[in-house]
């Protein structure tokens, strides 16, 4: 019913903020000189073998966690965000769990904030699933799409 609708929507917004919580937390090592997070990325660099994973991904994936951030709070666009999410912590462990940081790299705690921020990006994208279309059509096609 309408009360179950109205917590799920909440539930949303709450896993958004500790979303973008998450991301922002660790803006600062994208963007910034940080030694520690330097040494990752230039063994993630020579883990992948291309030479410009430091500093160029580090920025790209910066201002996609930054994207992603601001998506999640803006009605209409939180399914956009969660898909961002999802796509970047994908990517994320996909080269970090594997390579040179593994699961306890990182000070630890990053491998299960990633698992944690995917996990809640799929809710939101499960219980924003009926937007999905509305979404598509308003990207590709529909440019006078509105919220309903």
């Amino acid at each position: 019913g309408p009360v179950w609708r109205q917590l799920t929507v909440i539930s949303c917004y709450l896993g958004s903020i500790y979303i973008a919580y998450t991301f922002l937390k660790y803006m600062h090592v994208k963007f910034l000189p940080d030694p520690y997070m330097g040494k990752i990325f230039q063994d993630l660099e020579t883990w992948v073998g291309f030479d410009w994973v430091n500093p160029y991904f580090r920025f790209f994936t910066g201002g996609v966690e930054a994207v992603a951030s601001l998506l999640l709070f803006i009605p209409g666009f939180q399914l956009a965000g969660a898909f961002v999410t999802l796509g970047t912590l994908v990517v994320a462990l996909l080269l970090h769990v594997p390579g040179p940081i593994g699961i306890e790299g990182a000070r630890g705690a990053l491998a299960l904030e990633a698992v944690i921020c995917v996990l809640l990006a799929s809710w939101i994208v499960y219980v924003r699933r009926g937007e999905v279309m509305e979404l598509v059509r308003f990207t590709f096609t529909d440019r006078t799409w509105t919220r309903k």
